[in-house]
């Protein structure tokens, strides 16, 4: 599995509350549709006072999802996907990352892996 954050602003015009409504809408109407491959679309907004909005958090099957979802957005269904997404986010400011090293952690469990490359 394949972990991406993407830290996200809105573009000026919006209420945050309206940016959020509007930013699920976006993820049920297109993301879901687009990229059904993806098994978690978590989006979180953070409280007042955040360099950024909110964030997306994507879970990927694999890196080959990943990388066949970049080229998608160069077709001209991903064009329109990204247009409507430009409409309301601050896309060229919202930066994403992609988790290399993931554990949970708890008294229960100790250290739990969920993301460590060449160690499965």
């Amino acid at each position: 599995m394949i972990t991406t954050l993407t830290f996200v602003k809105m573009l000026p015009g919006f209420s945050r509350d309206a940016f959020f409504d509007r930013w699920c809408e976006h993820t049920r109407n297109l993301d879901v549709r687009d990229h059904p491959e993806i098994t978690l679309n978590r989006l979180t907004m953070f409280h007042e006072g955040s360099e950024y909005l909110g964030m997306a958090e994507n879970h990927w099957p694999d890196q080959e999802s990943l990388d066949a979802a970049i080229r998608w957005y160069e077709t001209s269904e991903g064009q329109a996907h990204q247009k409507d997404l430009d409409t309301f986010m601050d896309t060229a400011n919202s930066p994403t990352m992609i988790v290399s090293h993931e554990v949970e952690v708890s008294a229960e469990r100790g250290i739990e892996w969920k993301a460590r490359p060449g160690r499965g």
